[in-house]
C-alpha cells in the first residue's frame, strides 16, 4: 500500500471516536525521560505522574509498565525496551509513547514536537491508547503498532501529512 493523504477526521468520525473512547488521558512519565517532561504536561493541564512520584525511580521496565496499567496511565519513555510484546504485551498495555528525538540530551525541539503530536492525537480519548505502542523514531515519522496492525504517520514539513498501513 502507498503513502496516502491523512485527512482530518469528519464530524461523524469525531462523533464516533468520542462515543467509542472516553476519557482525558493520563501519563506516568518513565525514568529515562526525566521530571522536566512530566512538568511540561502539567503546565498543559494532563494528570501526570514520574516514575520518582509512585516510589519506582530504578526498579524494572515491568514495574513500570505494571503500575501504569494498575493506575491506566500511558507511558512516556525513551526506552525502546517497552517496545518488546513478549516483555509488554499488548492485552496488558495502557499505553506506550516512545520519543527517540530528546534521547541523546541534545534534541529537545523533536522531543517538544513528538509531546505537542502525542497530546494532540487523543487527548480527550484516552481509551484510544490502549493496546497501542507509539514510536517517534524522528519528529517527523510516527509507528503505530497495535493488535489491529501497524500504520505510519509521516508529517514531512510543508506537505501534507501521510500514512501507511501494513
Amino acid at each position: 500500500m502507498p503513502w496516502i493523504k491523512l485527512d482530518l477526521p469528519s464530524d461523524d468520525e469525531m462523533r464516533r471516536m468520542d462515543a467509542e473512547y472516553r476519557g482525558r488521558v493520563r501519563f506516568l512519565v518513565d525514568e529515562s525521560m526525566g521530571e522536566h517532561v512530566a512538568e511540561i504536561l502539567r503546565s498543559e493541564g494532563f494528570n501526570v505522574r514520574c516514575v520518582a512520584e509512585v516510589g519506582l525511580t530504578g526498579r524494572s521496565d515491568e514495574d513500570v509498565f505494571a503500575e501504569a496499567w494498575k493506575g491506566n496511565r500511558v507511558i512516556i519513555t525513551h526506552d525502546p525496551d517497552f517496545l518488546d510484546n513478549k516483555r509488554f504485551p499488548p492485552h496488558r498495555n495502557p499505553g506506550i509513547v516512545l520519543i527517540r528525538p530528546g534521547s541523546s540530551g541534545h534534541d529537545n525541539r523533536g522531543l517538544q514536537v513528538c509531546l505537542i503530536k502525542t497530546t494532540m492525537i487523543a487527548a480527550e480519548h484516552a481509551t484510544w491508547y490502549r493496546g497501542k505502542k507509539l514510536d517517534y523514531s524522528s519528529e517527523e515519522m510516527l509507528t503505530i503498532t497495535s493488535p489491529d496492525g501497524r500504520k505510519q504517520i509521516r508529517w514531512a514539513r510543508n506537505s501534507d501529512p501521510m500514512i501507511w498501513e501494513d
